[in-house]
């Protein structure tokens, strides 16, 4: 009974390790566009250069995401739109669901940078 206990105990241990999600990552970007589609466009394109896929465009929202070749883990990428002093802010949450090696901060650094310019 104690072996079987300690079997569960790892398990659960394991799972936990291994089945991480990692903290959020969001970064606001104030663009050069006036038009929400606009940016929403952009920043998919900045996610298509790294390698997401996108989901289908709400009017001020979409959702990415980017898989490992076994697709055990993946990253999302959530994406909203807002207006503000006659420009478009992006809000874009970055998760990493796995034990990938993706470094979630460069890609938001380097999609950050690209949306600015």
């Amino acid at each position: 009974m104690k072996h079987l206990a300690m079997i569960i105990a790892f398990l659960v241990l394991s799972i936990t390790t291994f089945a991480r999600m990692g903290d959020p990552i969001v970064i606001e970007v104030a663009t050069k566009y006036t038009i929400v589609e606009d940016a929403l466009n952009a920043a998919k394109d900045a996610l298509l250069a790294k390698k997401f896929t996108t989901q289908e465009m709400q009017p001020k929202r979409f959702t990415a995401t980017r898989t490992t070749g076994a697709k055990a883990d993946y990253y999302t990428a959530d994406v909203s739109a807002a207006q503000a002093d006659g420009k478009v802010v992006l809000k874009i949450t970055f998760i990493k669901s796995g034990t990938g090696l993706l470094n979630l901060k460069k890609v938001a650094a380097e999609v950050k940078e690209k949306l600015e310019q």
